[in-house]
């Protein structure tokens, strides 16, 4: 299987990929302003969250050779505004099925008029769903919102999962991300930048706590502690702005993974833009 790496064209939003791919990924947008992800395997194409406008998530699929009407499904992990801020307008224009938990769904702003323009499946927070040849697992996450999941899509062809939005990474966490072949996974703050910023102290302890977020350190020691098999890519998720740097998430994931013999491939996502995307044929 040869692995293509696609970077995004930010000037002309164009971009040569592989239009029948085992499997493709690309963050549309990450982090506390947006969050929205493609996954592509198994003959099967989701949404992870639409926090983005309807124009962007259009914009970023046609950039990866995505047409926004061949998505199968759209997951939800949680009702926070930047990760369902474009769900109205896109299900109100292209009607997919839309799986979230009954938490989330009714923690829901536009919730009578997403329900009036789409099918809807409720789904506990851990949960098996079997779309074309690709299962997709949620599993609980830690975070102060209600019955928020991360996703873990499955195919012959290879195993993608997310989690962010994490206070800590429960076993169960572990459990559904080990054996993945590309993870995407929270890197939130650091813990200098975040002690020592403008927040007040009551955001702060927030931000820090089981039901906040996840800092780069233990982002990085969580991910040492996954099974390693098969791992190729890691894409780093969730960077705040005011609290975090590109150049300091990427060090500190690479120094930890150096010291145990790891060597991934490490992506950066962005709040304002995709990141690179991974194909495979």
């Amino acid at each position: 299987m040869s692995v293509k790496m696609v970077k995004f064209n930010y000037n002309e939003w164009k971009v040569n990929v592989l239009t029948n791919a085992k499997y493709k990924v690309s963050v549309l947008a990450s982090g506390s302003s947006g969050n929205c992800v493609y996954v592509e395997t198994g003959g099967t194409r989701i949404l992870i969250d639409t926090g983005i406008s309807n124009r962007r998530i259009e914009t970023g699929l046609r950039s990866i050779g995505v047409a926004p009407e061949t998505i199968d499904a759209v997951f939800i992990t949680h009702e926070h505004s930047d990760h369902i801020s474009g769900l109205n307008v896109f299900q109100k224009k292209y009607h997919k099925k839309l799986y979230l938990t009954g938490g989330t769904l009714a923690g829901l702003r536009d919730g009578d008029a997403i329900r009036a323009n789409c099918e809807i499946k409720i789904i506990p927070q851990y949960s098996r769903t079997v779309i074309n040849g690709c299962l997709i697992n949620t599993f609980m996450t830690d975070h102060d919102a209600n019955e928020p999941f991360g996703v873990s899509a499955v195919s012959d062809d290879a195993k993608i999962s997310l989690a962010t939005d994490l206070g800590y990474v429960n076993k169960s966490v572990f459990d559904h991300l080990s054996g993945s072949n590309i993870l995407i996974f929270e890197s939130n703050y650091d813990d200098d930048m975040l002690i020592n910023g403008i927040y007040p102290w009551y955001l702060k302890k927030r931000i820090m706590g089981k039901k906040g977020h996840l800092s780069n350190r233990d982002s990085a020691a969580a991910l040492l502690s996954l099974n390693w098999d098969g791992l190729s890519h890691i894409y780093l998720a969730h960077l705040s702005r005011e609290n975090n740097t590109h150049e300091t998430v990427e060090e500190t994931a690479r120094n930890a993974f150096m010291r145990e013999s790891h060597n991934p491939r490490l992506l950066l996502t962005w709040h304002d833009r995709p990141g690179e995307c991974i194909c495979a044929n």
